[in-house]
């Protein structure tokens, strides 16, 4: 469905003189990258085409999926468009019909000779679809025009050309066809309710229901994507079913197009409903943004179930950069903060702050990052300026730390994410929940496009952050002991890393025996319940070491294991770092005889890695084989199941779950 119309300007035209018309297109120079307003040369027709001027065209999701150069060998400079309402046109415009456009047409070139009708300083840019409608004047087929009614407005009837004719648009057809239920089928229930000005009377949402939502007859519109097969058993069509494909609604585009312009000239069709914005030509580029509409999953309310919505994602701004997210996984943070616990609620709020992605555009000042470039985004940053950014010990970026309260953006203090005009919150700085999201620069770290995001999206949170505490903060030599208190997915990556750096003892420890099978995997090599013991789990270790470890890592955020984890490490070098993060009432407390043998004392922040500078380093570890992220991962779903991923996560089952965005 279009649901951008943009209006062509006709003050633009440089020149109609002669056999070749100059004017101003949008092209689009590569995959991805903003429309460019130039001004190209228009050919003449030759033999069964005409050249037409384009009065007013419109943005159709085929339109973004081909310039996004999905599911297709690229094919670049094109100019795009193919709903559009114009008047065929000589070079000195001496007669004129009103036109709508219903192209069919994948080449890049004209049936005729086999060349392009558009070129810029003498190079072809290539066609779309037989249309090219994102053009002031343009050549197409006279096979792909047809001609309407004169009186017909055509800045509401351009938008017939393509998809709502395909449909009429389904639920529109149904109810002119005098339905008397419609019953929509969808993922998002947010729906339902402007679908009632379609006609829709009831909405099955297939989430609710265990049994298949399925029965009864169908016409199949939608294209499925290249390889998709399918399957049915025999019966369902012996049953006297019948299963029927659509294109372009049935319509024979001369023949038929035309009665349908007269349906909406009669009242029949309400056209303007599916009108939702409009832009002048040179705007073009707005109308990308309005139809880059994602689904996020969208909390509400503190606890309750997250909600598939269809958002607006704005474009990136001065620093920013828009990404689409390929996968995410869930970390305890985005539960805590779920749940609304020890913070002010802020909602609605898109959660999610560990992912993989693609670079789609960039924001005023981006130089360092491009459309295409694979991506990890960050819950912290790396301005690259500041005395923190700077300096080779520390990792707290002074404008990009991390703050839990912030819901919107830097450069302008609002949100990137609204619905129906309703802004929704960030979290993080990177709302990872979401199929596009828009973060920071500094926030977001380019790496090895080979890497596989299904799987290395886990470093840009906990992985690294206790991977990073032990190899960066603790650094336990070859041969050393290393306790580890708390065997979640963060404890876990600290056990890891102390194997990576060779510990000969790395012990384990945790309340929750179940743990430890698991924890074998990691490099764990012994390990303590605190509950079999009446001593003080400090006293039990240092018993076990012959008075302490060497280093000892803390990724609870529990006072107590605090403490136990600093007063377990041996006198004289022990090392103990802190990373959980505790109660915001909480003191630490302990003897300053402790220090004074000493002990030292660590916190560390996201393992002390540098999200820009050093993240890109922890992928090739595991591209390498030096680190396997695969044993972290326990579950995966898709993203119509992300409320499963919390569940898993509630139960204390497993360790990440991988959301995938697509299928």
């Amino acid at each position: 469905m279009s649901s951008t119309t943009g209006q062509l300007s006709r003050a633009r035209i440089t020149s109609t003189a002669g056999p070749v018309i100059r004017c101003e297109a949008a092209v689009a120079w590569e995959a991805g990258k903003p429309l460019v307003i130039e001004e190209v040369e228009v050919a003449p027709p030759q033999k069964l085409e005409v050249r037409l001027k384009i009065l007013f065209t419109t943005l159709c999701h085929t339109d973004v999926y081909f310039w996004e150069a999905k599911g297709q060998t690229p094919l670049f400079p094109r100019i795009f468009g193919h709903e559009a309402g114009g008047s065929a046109a000589t070079v000195n415009q001496k007669r004129a019909t009103c036109v709508i456009f219903s192209g069919s047409i994948l080449t890049g070139v004209m049936l005729n000779d086999g060349k392009s009708r558009f070129s810029k300083n003498g190079q072809p840019i290539y066609n779309f679809l037989g249309t090219s409608t994102f053009s002031e004047y343009t050549v197409a087929h006279v096979g792909s025009i047809a001609k309407i009614n004169r009186a017909a407005p055509l800045d509401k009837v351009c938008v017939l050309s393509c998809g709502i004719s395909t449909g009429i648009a389904a639920c529109e057809g149904a109810r002119m066809a005098g339905a008397s239920r419609i019953i929509g089928v969808d993922l998002n229930p947010k729906r339902f309710a402007e679908a009632k000005k379609f006609g829709l009377t009831e909405f099955v949402t297939p989430n609710d229901h265990k049994k298949p939502v399925q029965e009864g007859w169908g016409v199949v519109v939608g294209v499925p994507s290249k390889d998709a097969a399918f399957t049915t058993h025999p019966m369902n069509l012996l049953t006297e079913r019948t299963l029927k494909g659509a294109f372009f609604g049935n319509y024979k585009p001369r023949s038929d197009l035309p009665s349908v312009v007269e349906k909406y000239m009669n009242k029949e069709i309400e056209v303007e409903k599916f009108i939702t914005h409009q832009v002048p030509f040179s705007e073009i580029n707005k109308a990308f943004d309005y139809m880059l509409k994602g689904e996020a999953a969208v909390a509400w309310q503190a606890g309750k179930p997250l909600v598939i919505e269809k958002v607006e994602v704005a474009p990136p701004q001065k620093m920013e950069v828009r990404l689409k997210i390929l996968f995410t996984s869930l970390c305890h943070t985005d539960v805590y903060f779920w749940e609304a616990k020890g913070q002010t609620p802020l909602f609605p709020r898109i959660f999610g702050h560990e992912a993989g992605g693609i670079v789609e555009s960039v924001g005023e000042g981006v130089t360092d990052l491009q459309p295409g470039d694979h991506v990890l985004p960050v819950f912290t940053g790396e301005c690259k300026e500041c005395r923190h950014c700077k300096s080779e010990e520390s990792n707290m970026c002074d404008l990009l730390r991390i703050n839990t309260d912030r819901g919107v953006m830097l450069n302008d203090g609002k949100s990137r994410f609204s619905k129906n005009g309703q802004p929704i919150y960030h979290f993080l700085g990177t709302s990872t929940f979401s199929e596009y999201t828009v973060a920071h620069v500094g926030s977001i770290a380019k790496i090895n496009p080979a890497a596989p995001l299904d799987k290395v999206c886990v470093l840009s949170c906990g992985i690294s952050t206790g991977m990073g505490a032990a190899l960066n903060v603790a650094k336990p030599k070859k041969g050393s002991t290393v306790a580890v208190f708390g065997l979640g997915a963060v404890g876990l990556a600290a056990c890891e890393g102390a194997r990576m750096a060779g510990a000969a003892r790395i012990i384990g420890v945790d309340l929750n025996p179940s743990r430890f099978a698991d924890a074998k995997k990691f490099g764990v090599t012994e390990f303590v319940n605190p509950k079999d013991h009446k001593k003080p789990v400090q006293e039990v270790i240092s018993e076990m070491t012959d008075g302490g470890v060497d280093r000892s890592i803390e990724c609870t955020g529990n006072i107590n294991a605090m403490i136990s984890a600093f007063e377990c490490v041996h006198d004289g070098w022990g090392v103990a770092v802190l990373v959980g993060v505790p109660n915001k009432d909480d003191t630490f407390k302990t003897h300053p005889v402790n220090l004074l043998n000493e002990r030292t004392l660590k916190g560390t922040f996201f393992g002390n890695y540098k999200p820009r500078s050093d993240l890109p380093s922890v992928v090739e570890k595991y591209m390498n084989k030096e680190l396997e992220i695969e044993k972290f991962i326990t579950h995966q779903v898709s993203f119509s199941e992300i409320n499963k991923a919390f569940d898993y996560m509630l139960k204390g089952e497993g360790l990440r779950c991988i959301i995938r965005m697509e299928g």
